[in-house]
């Protein structure tokens, strides 16, 4: 086991410490239709007031890129993947179990040590706040949906939902529509922070934002040298610059964890594009057929099924969903379905380059850093 591995473990027991994660992890959450688009919330809210929240979450924007939002059809059926980006994943690195981990995003504690750093940081910047004489509302993310993102599986939205959850709730698509049905447009409210702002006259409000993101919003640019040399603007003013500063270490490991990450994982190739894949699928498929259920793969299942029952919510659709959702979890058992797609998973990100092996072992000193620095600013969670 290299340095990096051991400095990934340590984190993740002290993580495990801290937030411990006993029992089933809730289902996903089906995003709301009205809801923007998370990965451009963040990039707005990287380098400026974009919203208050939108710089608060990268969870969020992790998890709207990953799980599969109905109305906006954000997943391409199994039967045509997606082209593959360019890679920086050449052969030249092989990787351990807990980086392969890392990378693949298919461990629990980054993830909850990624949300941690965020509520660490909301914590800085309202103790920088009120050092200004500001209030300040922190928004502080839920670790045991944080580490929920270790279950997604490519091309299996539904892939982290119990049996017993099915057996009761289905998808949640019925739950989900008849909230929006009773109280249309109320997954879009905005939060207490962004009220209070909304609520300030035109003199404190630019008070408050010059605090939170200083003089101007100056901005420097980040570059990520594993990836292809990308690099992102970022502010570097006020309480925020500040805060993320004392949690991550410096702005270039802010950005390195909240996008560069992302983008790793981004370029690994997709296991959509493996014929194990499109074979497991097809075997999928055929052992739904087989009960009354014809959808060519699991995103197709949920593409179509989703909308339907999230659109008219009513008995029959629900009982529905439920039959459904309870099929598609024997059929995912009996063809080894996740089992299959975890293995491709780490198949594709075995071997990578030099410069990739270093990015993931900053992230792993990086989230060394971050506990330390939760633990000082007294994060629980």
């Amino acid at each position: 086991m290299n340095t990096a591995d051991q400095r990934l473990r340590a984190a993740a027991r002290d993580a495990a410490r801290l937030f411990p994660a006993g029992g089933d992890l809730p289902p996903l959450r089906l995003p709301d239709p009205a809801s923007r688009h998370g990965r451009a919330r963040l990039r707005a809210g990287i380098g400026g007031p974009g919203g208050l929240r939108a710089w608060a979450s990268p969870l969020a924007a992790a998890a709207a890129v990953a799980a599969i939002a109905v109305a906006a059809g954000l997943v391409a059926p199994a039967g045509q993947p997606s082209k593959p980006p360019a890679s920086g994943l050449g052969a030249g690195v092989r990787l351990t179990r807990g980086q392969i981990r890392l990378l693949t995003g298919t461990a629990r504690e980054p993830w909850v040590t990624y949300a941690l750093a965020e509520n660490a940081t909301q914590a800085a910047t309202q103790r920088c706040m009120h050092a200004r004489g500001l209030v300040f509302f922190p928004f502080l993310q839920r670790t045991a949906a944080a580490a929920t993102m270790a279950t997604l599986v490519p091309g299996v939205p539904q892939a982290a939902i119990s049996l017993a959850a099915r057996q009761a709730h289905g998808y949640g698509f019925y739950a989900k529509g008849v909230r929006h049905a009773t109280h249309p447009g109320s997954g879009g409210r905005p939060g207490r922070e962004d009220r209070y702002l909304a609520s300030l006259p035109a003199g404190e409000k630019h008070r408050y934002l010059l605090a939170v993101f200083g003089l101007g919003n100056p901005k420097r640019s980040v570059t990520i040298p594993g990836i292809g040399g990308h690099a992102e603007q970022v502010g570097t003013g006020g309480c925020l610059a500040a805060a993320r500063r004392q949690v991550y270490g410096s702005l270039a490991n802010f950005v390195l964890v909240v996008i560069g990450w992302g983008q790793l994982q981004g370029h690994l190739k997709p296991v959509q594009a493996d014929p194990a894949f499109s074979a497991v699928i097809a075997r999928w498929s055929a052992c739904m057929a087989d009960h009354g259920y014809q959808y060519r793969s699991p995103d197709n299942l949920w593409n179509r099924l989703g909308p339907r029952v999230y659109s008219s919510p009513t008995p029959a659709n629900r009982a529905l969903e439920i039959r459904t959702a309870v099929q598609d979890y024997r059929c995912s058992q009996a063809v080894r379905l996740i089992h299959t797609i975890k293995a491709l998973q780490v198949n594709h990100a075995r071997n990578v380059s030099k410069a990739v092996a270093h990015d993931l072992t900053r992230i792993t000193h990086i989230f060394a850093h971050v506990l330390t620095a939760a633990r000082r600013l007294h994060i629980a969670g």
